[in-house]
């Protein structure tokens, strides 16, 4: 019996909702694939974005459109409480929880056209290097290529593997003056970015120059108001949305999206920022992104497995759970 031991593996990780063993799914399948097969199988496999990249590339060129493409960069990460901390596993700040949670963090990048969504490339965030903080006398971790560098190097990648796109999509985590330059000037390409409420704005070229920048929080816009801006320290203007929504508890929250392109609809960018939250949020899974994110299955998971190579398994799980 010839066995797809990456799609049976992956489906395995999919509808597994505990600890997932090479072990166990050689149980699961009443010893038709062996424990040692599936390890190998996995200890085998390189597993990095180039390999996921041509898995995935025979179906985006499939599906690849001239225009409408957005490329998503996600930034997530897998909560390992119970994990012993290592230059993987460690501390990371969580944007959406405001604090400081141990676990994996994965960027993840997506190319969307219309309802298809491929994943095509990743990078795990990796605290390699070690200093003591002065004010508190501890040791602490950091990376020695920062979030951002990572998230300029998935869009170089996409770009020199000629995947098609409009917009890159990304949270205000990634609305940096290099992020934004860099796609505008180097790639020549449009992005929609979330700021803060507390970047500094000004309404007009001379106020620019005359460095009249205010805080972006202490102006009433309304909900869907388009305004053209320019951010300090940013040589080109941007058009500014701003979005009122409620939030689960009944609070009004509000989101300021920026973009360079200038002439879309208020409505219309929003829209296209909102393919974001359809990859994050979505309830029904995408066929399509499932399959092709087979490639991260390489870790080895007998119960001594390497925690660096663990950390595919928990990015295909963790990056499932945002495009589902």
């Amino acid at each position: 019996m010839k066995l797809d031991l990456l799609d049976i593996y992956t489906d395995y990780l999919i509808s597994q909702n505990q600890q997932a063993t090479a072990t166990g799914l050689s149980n699961l399948l009443d010893g038709q694939v062996s424990h040692d097969k599936i390890t190998r199988f996995l200890n085998s496999n390189p597993g990095g974005s180039k390999e996921l990249w041509q898995y995935v590339k025979k179906q985006v060129r499939h599906l690849e459109q001239d225009k409408g493409g957005v490329l998503i960069i996600d930034d997530t990460i897998e909560e390992k409480p119970y994990t012993d901390e290592n230059e993987i596993v460690c501390w990371h700040f969580s944007h959406t929880q405001g604090r400081s949670v141990k676990g994996i963090n994965l960027l993840s990048c997506l190319i969307s056209y219309g309802d298809h969504t491929f994943p095509i490339g990743f990078e795990v965030i990796k605290k390699d290097m070690h200093f003591c903080d002065v004010k508190t006398k501890k040791e602490k971790k950091q990376s020695s290529i920062t979030k951002n560098q990572h998230f300029r190097a998935l869009i170089q990648q996409a770009v020199a593997n000629q995947v098609k796109f409009e917009y890159v999509l990304a949270d205000n985590w990634f609305g940096a003056k290099d992020n934004m330059e860099f796609i505008h000037y180097k790639l020549k390409k449009m992005f929609i970015f979330g700021i803060k409420s507390n970047r500094l704005i000004a309404f007009s070229e001379e106020g620019r120059k005359k460095g009249q920048y205010q805080n972006l929080n202490t102006f009433n816009f309304k909900d869907g108001d388009k305004r053209i801006v320019w951010l300090k320290e940013l040589a080109f203007p941007v058009a500014l949305i701003t979005k009122f929504f409620k939030n689960k508890d009944g609070s009004t929250g509000v989101l300021h999206i920026v973009t360079n392109d200038l002439n879309q609809e208020a409505d219309r960018i929003y829209e296209i920022y909102h393919k974001r939250w359809r990859i994050e949020g979505a309830p029904q899974a995408h066929k399509e992104v499932k399959h092709e994110l087979k490639a991260l299955c390489i870790s080895c998971t007998n119960d001594g497995e390497d925690p660096p190579k663990s950390v595919f398994r928990n990015g295909l799980q963790t990056t499932l759970s945002c495009c589902y």
